[in-house]
């Protein structure tokens, strides 16, 4: 059996602020073995490391990433609504994400899809991806599985991840099927025995999200899951060690 890929998600990001160069860095000290990130496009056709539709929450700006350009998103601050300690922490390019893992390890890329996204962003990471030689080194996520259906139509040798919670209207099942995913991606509060086992009937791999108490870890680790999304990967990394 495959070892349990212990998974970042948005880097360290329950002690730094999500999708930060500084979470990335420390999410490989770590020893993480995949960083899940979020990815979205500006205004002016730039693919960005952000996770919320709003930039209110981790920015402290009204506003949205598709509303505005790659050099006003640059001048704000997403570190210090986390803490003093992180205040200058900067929303990042894919290509500065790349650069920041610097091969240390592989990818999670949860595309964002919000009502009225710029268009295109799908073919913009692919070239991104191939540019830094790390389309195999990533799986391709979503909720909205028409990403997914143009990512595969654009390189059909990308690995495709379904992201299933509790919102999601469409079995996704039907979805690994109909879109040749290799893996699941399930709220935890959903990944059943039963929903695990129908996954891996399909032969998909099956990722836990977002699980943090230790009592979970060991739950899921021990029902033979192949990973697990954590806010903290130093947690996983000493599930590991017992």
């Amino acid at each position: 059996m495959a070892a349990l890929k212990k998974i970042a998600h948005r880097g360290a990001s329950g002690e730094y602020p999500e999708n930060t160069q500084l979470a990335f860095v420390r999410a490989i000290e770590a020893r993480a073995d995949m960083i899940e990130l979020d990815c979205q496009m500006t205004r002016d056709g730039h693919v960005v490391v952000f996770h919320d539709e709003s930039l209110m929450r981790t920015a402290g700006v009204r506003g949205t990433v598709k509303g505005k350009t790659l050099e006003q998103l640059k001048v704000l601050d997403i570190g210090r609504w986390k803490g003093k300690s992180y205040i200058g922490e900067r929303i990042l390019t894919l290509e500065e994400a790349l650069e920041t893992i610097d091969g240390n390890a592989d990818l999670c890329l949860e595309i964002k899809s919000y009502p009225h996204s710029v268009p295109g962003i799908e073919l913009k990471i692919l070239f991104t991806l191939s540019h830094y030689d790390y389309l195999d080194r990533t799986l391709c996520c979503s909720f909205d599985y028409r990403c997914l259906a143009r990512i595969r139509d654009l390189a059909p040798e990308a690995s495709l991840g379904i992201v299933f919670g509790s919102h999601v209207k469409e079995n996704p099942l039907e979805a690994v099927k109909r879109l040749g995913a290799t893996s699941i991606l399930v709220q935890k509060e959903l990944a059943s025995r039963s929903f695990l086992e129908h996954a891996w009937a399909e032969g998909v791999d099956v990722y836990i999200w977002t699980v943090n108490e230790l009592r979970d870890l060991e739950a899921f680790a021990a029902m033979g899951v192949q990973g697990l999304i954590s806010d903290f990967p130093d947690r996983l990394r000493k599930l590991m060690w017992r």
